[in-house]
Parts: C-alpha cells; sequence; structure tokens
C-alpha cells in the first residue's frame, strides 16, 4: 500500500446530520445502511462477511484495521455482506503466515466503499447516545446536504424482511467429521461456515436449507433435529420461518436456534421482539448461564431481541419456557429454553470465529437433545 499518495477525500453524513470527513478506504464510490459498531479488538475478516451485516456499514471501535491482511480460509460465507467500513487507522502494512493479500485491496475488489482517518470514538459515542441510525459514505460527492438527503430516503432496519437476500439458493452437505452420529437440517437464515463445522466435529451431518424450506422437506430429509441460524434484517417480518419452527415444535423435533434463529423462536412460542438501542457487536459481551451459573465472555451481532419475562416461567402453546441466559450489561434475554418441547436457543454466538469459545458446549447440549430424544 503506497501512502506516499494523497488519499481521495471522503464524506460520511448520519441521518441525523452529524458529519465526519475523512479518507476513501477501500472501493470508490458512495454506499447506504444502517451504522452500527463492533467492538472487537479482533476478526475483522469474519465480520465482514458475516451475512447477518448485510446492509449495515461497520464502524469498528479498535483503532488499528488490517494488521493482518486478509487468508483465504477465515470467511465465513462466499463474500463480503458489509454495506460500508469505517476504521480509524488502516494498517500501513499487514504480517501474517496466512495472509494473501490487503484487506483495503479485499474490499476494492468487492466493491465495499469505506472511509478512514475520522475519529471513530465520537461517531460511536454518537451512536450509543442516539442509537444505530441510516448513513451514507461517499468518495464521489462533497455535497453534505445532498448526502444526507439520499441517507434519508433509505429503508430503515426495522421492518426490513432479509432472510430470502442472504439464504442459499439451494441445499449443500457438511458431512460429519468421524463417526456420523446425527443429521441436521439447518435453516440458512444467514449461517456461517463455523457452524456446520462446529456440528460436524460433534458428528453431525448438517443439510444446509434455504430459509423457504417447509416441514415436509425435513421430514423427507429423515433429519434428527432443526437448526435456525443466525442473518440480517427484523424477526417481525420473518412470518415463514416462525411458521416452521411451530411446526417443528408441534412434531416435536429437537430444535435449536442462535441469534436471528433465537428471535425466530421466541415469536413461534408467542413473544414480541423489538429493536435495541444500538445493538450488541463484539466479542466481549458477558453472559450469565442461568442453567449453571457461569457468566460467559461471548460473541454477539445483533439489533433485535425477544421481549421475554427474565424471571419465571411461561405458559405457551408449546408448555414452560424459561429465559435461561442473560445479558449482563443489560438484562436483554439471551436465551430461551423450552420445557416441555426440546427446543432451546441463545441469542449470542457459540460458533464464534475469531472467539471467544466460552460458549462451544451449546453444541455439546444439542447433540445431547438429539441423543435424549432419538
Amino acid at each position: 500500500m503506497n501512502h506516499t499518495v494523497k488519499r481521495r477525500e471522503a464524506l460520511l453524513v448520519l441521518e441525523d446530520g452529524r458529519t465526519f470527513r475523512g479518507e476513501a478506504f477501500g472501493s470508490i464510490g458512495e454506499t447506504f445502511g444502517e451504522a452500527v459498531f463492533n467492538t472487537g479488538m479482533t476478526g475483522y475478516q469474519e465480520t465482514l462477511t458475516d451475512p447477518s451485516y448485510h446492509r449495515q456499514v461497520v464502524v469498528q471501535t479498535a483503532p488499528q484495521i488490517g494488521n493482518t491482511g486478509v487468508n483465504g480460509e477465515d470467511d465465513e460465507s462466499d463474500r463480503i455482506w458489509v454495506a460500508g467500513y469505517v476504521v480509524r487507522d488502516p494498517s500501513r502494512s499487514y504480517s501474517n503466515w496466512r495472509a494473501a493479500g490487503s484487506l483495503e485491496d479485499r474490499l476494492a475488489v468487492e466493491g465495499v466503499v469505506g472511509i478512514s482517518g475520522i475519529d471513530t470514538r465520537a461517531l460511536t459515542r454518537h451512536l450509543r447516545e442516539r442509537g444505530a441510525m441510516r448513513v451514507g459514505v461517499s468518495s464521489v460527492d462533497d455535497d453534505r446536504a445532498g448526502l444526507l438527503e439520499r441517507v434519508r430516503q433509505q429503508p430503515t432496519m426495522l421492518g426490513a424482511d432479509l432472510s430470502a437476500e442472504v439464504t442459499t439458493p439451494q441445499r449443500y452437505t457438511v458431512a460429519a467429521r468421524g463417526e456420523h452420529r446425527f443429521t441436521v437440517a439447518a435453516i440458512d437464515l444467514g449461517i456461517k461456515r463455523n457452524v456446520p463445522r462446529r456440528l460436524a466435529a460433534r458428528g453431525v451431518t448438517t443439510h444446509v436449507l434455504p430459509a423457504s424450506t417447509t416441514l415436509a422437506e425435513i421430514k423427507a430429509l429423515g433429519a434428527d433435529a432443526v437448526f435456525f441460524s443466525p442473518g440480517p434484517g427484523d424477526p417481525a417480518t420473518a412470518d415463514g420461518p416462525v411458521e416452521l419452527a411451530r411446526n417443528v415444535m408441534t412434531e416435536r423435533i429437537p430444535l435449536f436456534g442462535i441469534c436471528f434463529g433465537s428471535q425466530i423462536l421466541g415469536r413461534a412460542l408467542g413473544f414480541g421482539t423489538y429493536k435495541l438501542g444500538y445493538g450488541h457487536r463484539g466479542i466481549n459481551q458477558p453472559v450469565l448461564d442461568r442453567t449453571t451459573g457461569k457468566v460467559e465472555v461471548t460473541s454477539h451481532n445483533h439489533g433485535f431481541a425477544v421481549d421475554a419475562p427474565l424471571d419465571g416461567r411461561v405458559e405457551t402453546e408449546f408448555g414452560a419456557v424459561e429465559v435461561s441466559h442473560v445479558c449482563l450489561n443489560d438484562n436483554v434475554v439471551e436465551g430461551l429454553r423450552c420445557l416441555d418441547v426440546p427446543a432451546f436457543t441463545v441469542q449470542y454466538h457459540p460458533e464464534a470465529a475469531a472467539g471467544p469459545h466460552d460458549a462451544d458446549y451449546l453444541f455439546d447440549r444439542f447433540a445431547e437433545l438429539m441423543n435424549t430424544n432419538a
């Protein structure tokens, strides 16, 4: 990367008018999305390729990004999904034994418009105080008023139905490693590659299926359980997956959901969902597992949550349900456990890459649930 050449100027404008001026990073152009911040100190490649960031402009709170370049192994999907990228200080060089190129070159090749050299602390504080909001980033137009007008014309994340935009178009299979024990039907609402990898390590063959999959198609596979994946958008729009979750519980097929999948189960049980002020995104979030009393450091990426009572058991159409996990920062529901049907979820990411792995045991719980209901 040649830093003797002056970078092109770039402009970032939030929907409330707050403006930041910096330099172009990645592709030259203009982009729009929801401005959110991620507190991870590492794992930027996994963040960029996580389908849950579809239509979001990600602000990295860590000041220097790009130190280890990019490689061919850490992608969580087959493309970068973020709508835009905001960093304070792009690394001047990269160094890692697996690196195959620079972060900025990867962004440019995939057409991801970014901005660097701005005060990301000030931007993050603004989003914490005012909430996640629409944003525009441009390195082709310096007209702040014009960019602000275009930002305000963009759709909001509230009411966004995005599963169909990120799901796999056709089924594919990830085979178990070693002895095959179980078969799982994974509904792809924005799945990350590390989910079937973590299942494969436990002898699970995973069939990754489109979001529109029906109960009949799941039964035809002879699946031992169903998994509802993470994904982007507003869970209040996901009526199809919610109906499928209800059908799965009616048939008493074991069910495990992560993040968006947790919100799907919440809706299927009759709970509401709501948009968080600025969401949880990062790899340092403390969560209490009420089953064990352990506090886990966990990976999060969600802007919505389930509205369920934190204490006591709630009687639903499918029997008793309780909140199994709680975020210790703000008491947001982080997991649900059904007591009368074989179903449980967590709002965070036990499959976390680049970590942490405190919650990896939840895949063991899923395997135990399948074994118990075999």
